[in-house]
């Protein structure tokens, strides 16, 4: 989280197991080539696993003033399943067949119901999750690399 100082301060420090800012991969264009970049799935959301409550004190360096979250304890998130290594979701990659999407690779593979939008410019998918017990939509990154009619 480039751009924020954060300071995590849980009732008992020895029940945090972990925190987990989830990011995912996707493609850029810049300079002519092709890079690899990391981005937050959920801007804003941070979980903490062991922790019963926790105060997060971010100061932005946008000049605005301390504000204090509390973070509440929830489920393991959805996205967790996603993730191939610790808190991120790797780039998925996959082909249209006759309007058919077929996921070969990738996190994203097996699971093509999550899938509500494709912006193949981009290089992105957004999905469906549930969060705080409702379904909300996320990005993520998708390359079509084929798309045969």
């Amino acid at each position: 989280m480039k751009g924020y100082q954060e300071t995590i301060k849980p009732d008992n420090a020895d029940s945090l197991q972990e925190v987990i800012h989830f990011q995912y991969q996707r493609m850029i264009r810049y300079k002519g080539q092709w890079h690899m970049e990391e981005r937050a799935v959920l801007p804003g959301y941070v979980f903490l696993s062991g922790a019963e409550k926790a105060i997060l004190k971010r100061q932005a360096w946008e000049g605005k003033e301390n504000g204090e979250l509390i973070v509440t304890p929830c489920e393991i998130p959805y996205l967790k399943c996603l993730c191939t290594e610790g808190s991120l979701v790797e780039m998925s990659k996959g082909s249209i067949k006759s309007g058919v999407l077929e996921i070969t690779s990738g996190p994203l593979r097996g699971r093509e119901q999550l899938i509500k939008k494709i912006d193949r410019h981009k290089r992105t998918a957004e999905i469906e999750i549930p969060l705080e017990g409702r379904n909300r939509r996320v990005i993520v990154g998708l390359e079509i690399y084929a798309k045969q009619i």
